[in-house]
């Protein structure tokens, strides 16, 4: 769903790739602009941020608080590390491509200067994006453990020698046990990462649904299942004690299953929000990121 802008934008945030220069280079640029006509900029602790920098330095916990939009210098990692900081708070992000291209950056660039010229007037939209929600319980059924993610949600072994076998339920249907590597819980942002190397399909992202595709299974049916963002998928480790597993969540965190215990994914209960200068065509970045012709 796309929006207007609420206004525009006067107070800022800035993340960056930690290990590359050009990014820390481009995010102090825009700093110094956004500074120099009396602008608030925030960055955030985690980034070593020096005091000599034209930034307002804050942790984590409080990076997004009071923010309008978050500059995102990186990739597509880096959006997502950022996505993380601002989805509670509600602040669109827009990310600067550099380098490879990605599939959440918004503008290259030399775009800059035009892109802050264009947020400072309000003129730019908003763009919501589906979030996934996971929770862990345990054997009792109780939640041990809640986290989202805006690509997936993966089931992952914990012993890589082995493979894990994994029972698989949609609403109120117990579905199959699939023995596999992992299998992936996806968004329709997430479906052209990590369940797309897994043979998962491109979903657009103004479909509403999540993907459900398992890694590598040792089993006849090896297809993805397309499931409806209201029903609940639960995956539950089979052969209580010998298939130890972690939920991992855009590849920043992992929440550990204890045995008997029970992963439940669904939609998330906020969507990360982009700003967005240019109408989105998701078909022609699908065909330039994979040189179709």
């Amino acid at each position: 769903m796309r929006r207007p802008a609420p206004d525009a934008a006067r107070t800022f945030g800035v993340v960056v790739h930690p290990q590359r220069a050009a990014a820390r280079s481009a995010a102090l640029a825009a700093a110094d602009r956004l500074s120099e006509a009396g602008l608030r900029v925030v960055g955030c602790k985690d980034d070593d941020w020096r005091s000599a920098d034209v930034l307002e330095v804050v942790d984590a916990e409080h990076f997004a608080a009071d923010l309008d939009v978050v500059l995102v210098f990186g990739g597509d990692g880096t959006f997502l590390r950022a996505a993380y900081l601002a989805r509670d708070a509600g602040v669109p992000l827009l990310g600067v491509k550099l380098g490879r291209l990605g599939f959440l950056s918004e503008c290259e660039l030399p775009e800059m200067p035009s892109a802050l010229n264009r947020l400072l007037a309000g003129d730019y939209e908003v763009e919501d994006r589906m979030t996934l929600s996971a929770t862990v319980h345990d054997p009792d059924g109780t939640p041990v453990a809640e986290s989202w993610a805006l690509n997936d949600a993966s089931v992952e072994r914990r012993e890589p020698q082995r493979l894990i076998v994994l029972d698989v339920s949609i609403g109120a249907t117990e579905l199959t046990s699939i023995p596999a590597d992992a299998l992936i819980c996806a968004s329709p942002t997430g479906s052209t990462a990590y369940a797309f190397s897994a043979g998962g399909p491109i979903l657009s992202p103004l479909v509403e649904a999540l993907v459900l595709t398992p890694v590598a299974p040792h089993t006849l049916f090896n297809r993805t299942i397309v499931v409806d963002p209201t029903e609940v998928i639960r995956i539950r480790p089979g052969a209580e004690g010998r298939n130890p597993c972690v939920v991992s969540l855009d590849g920043r965190e992992s929440l550990p299953v204890p045995p008997g215990g029970e992963v439940q994914v669904t939609r998330g209960a906020a969507p990360v929000r982009m700003a967005r200068l240019h109408p989105f065509d998701f078909y022609d970045r699908i065909r330039e990121k994979f040189g179709l012709r």
